[in-house]
């Protein structure tokens, strides 16, 4: 009997006494990391294309309505931080711009390649069916994205071309390959610009504001890169940045838009 109650006071002890576990939970987002730096990153790209200093001074409406891709969000605000950055205000109303940008895109999105070195997965029909595994000596992944973007400026009291424009393609790419199921060994632009920004922090900052400077007309007339087509105010008296400076965006090296 003493047994008896000796083993049920250990039972109850055991049932009585703290007992935890923990379980950890993990998820993925419906869109990789990879991804979405991939397309930012070709964003970016096609966008330091573009010569923003022309709008030095100028009311600006940022026009969206003919804009439909992935990031949207992501493309507009770096149009704004541009326009701003480089001495334009913008306009929340279109009729109180002096310029509209209408902004389109003709594709921005990832395509994925992969190539290899070794035996394709394969079956062999018959009474007992094999299967045979992929069997890479060597594989190779590659993921691109690409930003095709159009931006057309003018004038929005008159209609006028602001200044010529145009499309602006950009890519970037996210390689990975591996050797006998060693790696993998990573190269391109996204790795390059995640090592900066490890590296430096601070490297995608832009606090500098833009210098202003007086445009002289040359003798013959000849306008700046950053000229606009149709000035309101005299040649002598635009304000640009000037070419043997660095502008916080880098300005084209012919006239127009786009370089």
């Amino acid at each position: 009997m003493q047994r008896l109650l000796v083993i049920a006071a250990a039972a109850t002890g055991l049932l009585t006494f703290p007992i935890g576990c923990t379980t950890t939970r993990t998820s993925d987002t419906a869109r990789t990391g990879i991804e979405q730096l991939l397309i930012s990153n070709a964003v970016d790209q096609a966008l330091e294309k573009y010569d923003f200093r022309s709008l030095q001074g100028r009311k600006v409406f940022i026009d969206d309505k003919y804009l439909d891709s992935v990031d949207k969000g992501y493309l507009l605000s770096c149009i704004r931080e541009r326009t701003l950055y480089n001495g334009a205000q913008i306009s929340s109303k279109v009729e109180d711009a002096d310029v509209t940008l209408e902004i389109r895109s003709g594709g921005v999105g990832t395509d994925n390649l992969e190539t290899f070195v070794g035996i394709p997965n394969m079956s062999i029909p018959g009474l007992l069916p094999i299967e045979i595994p992929d069997v890479k000596i060597w594989n190779r992944t590659s993921q691109t994205g690409t930003a095709k973007l159009g931006i057309l400026a003018y004038e929005t009291k008159t209609g006028n071309v602001f200044q010529h424009g145009g499309q602006s393609l950009a890519r970037s790419d996210d390689t990975k390959w591996f050797l006998l199921g060693i790696g993998p060994f990573q190269s391109g632009t996204v790795k390059s610009e995640v090592e900066s920004a490890s590296v430096n922090p601070t490297a995608i900052a832009r606090s500098m504001p833009v210098q202003q400077s007086t445009y002289l007309a040359n003798d013959n007339a000849s306008l700046h890169p950053a000229q606009p087509l149709h000035s309101t105010q005299p040649m002598h008296t635009m304000q640009t940045t000037p070419m043997n400076e660095s502008p916080i965006y880098p300005a084209s090296a012919h006239s127009g838009l786009y370089r």
